[in-house]
Formats: structure tokens, C-alpha cells, sequence
């Protein structure tokens, strides 16, 4: 991260990058990394699929990956852009307290009724 600060502070006068490209470039930045800098830090319509995310939407039987790579790909055909920068700010803290990997929370989650609980063997 330290490498990343330095090249931001040499390349680009201190100011983060709000092109993926330009993002992608720097050493230890992929993909998942500059779309959540683009949707998060430049407010431009961007999807970062996380495991929390990729995990949330293929449970809920919205879409049926199996890598986040396909999962990006599905919801950005899926979910219109303007609510692109939402799905990581409300899909990844819900993925990493309620639907969690090992017993998701089920009994008390808010959509329920409109989960599929693809793969959930056991729940709280």
C-alpha cells in the first residue's frame, strides 16, 4: 500500500486516479480494487464483486456463478448503472455480518422471503 501511495503521490500530484485503466496500472490494484475506488471515492457507476457479493447475489438466486469474475459480468447486464455504486455499499456489509459464509443469519434477515438460500445448509 505504501508503493501505491508513493506512485499516486509521484505519477498523478497526490490525487487517486478516477480512470480504471490508470487504477489498474498500479502495482497491487486489480479489478475489485479499482471499481470499488471508482464507485466509492470517485462516485462513478462501478460494481466491485467481493466474496460478500458474490456470495449475497448467487444465495439469493439473482444470478448462478461461480467465480466473482461472472458475477460482475452478470450484474452488470442485470442491475441498472445508476445503482451500481449501491450494490457495494449495501451488499458487502450485508454479505460480511448477516449473510455470512458459514450460518447466515436467516432467521432474522430482512429479505427472506425473497431468498432462494441457494446452498445453505444450516442457518441461525
Amino acid at each position: 500500500m505504501l508503493n501505491i501511495a508513493q506512485t499516486v503521490i509521484d505519477q498523478y500530484n497526490g490525487q487517486l486516479p478516477a480512470d480504471y485503466e490508470q487504477l489498474t496500472s498500479l502495482k497491487g490494484v486489480g479489478p475489485k480494487c479499482a471499481n470499488l475506488v471508482l464507485g466509492i471515492a470517485a462516485q462513478k457507476p462501478a460494481i466491485s464483486v467481493d466474496s460478500h457479493v458474490h456470495r449475497v447475489v448467487n444465495r439469493w438466486g439473482y444470478i448462478q456463478t461461480a467465480q466473482p469474475e461472472k458475477t460482475l459480468s452478470a450484474l452488470e447486464k442485470l442491475v441498472p448503472q445508476d445503482r451500481w455504486i449501491d450494490i457495494n455499499r449495501l451488499l458487502m456489509p450485508f454479505g460480511k455480518f448477516h449473510c455470512t459464509h458459514n450460518l447466515p443469519k436467516c432467521s432474522i434477515c430482512p429479505v427472506l422471503d425473497y431468498c432462494r438460500q441457494v446452498g445453505v445448509t444450516r442457518h441461525r
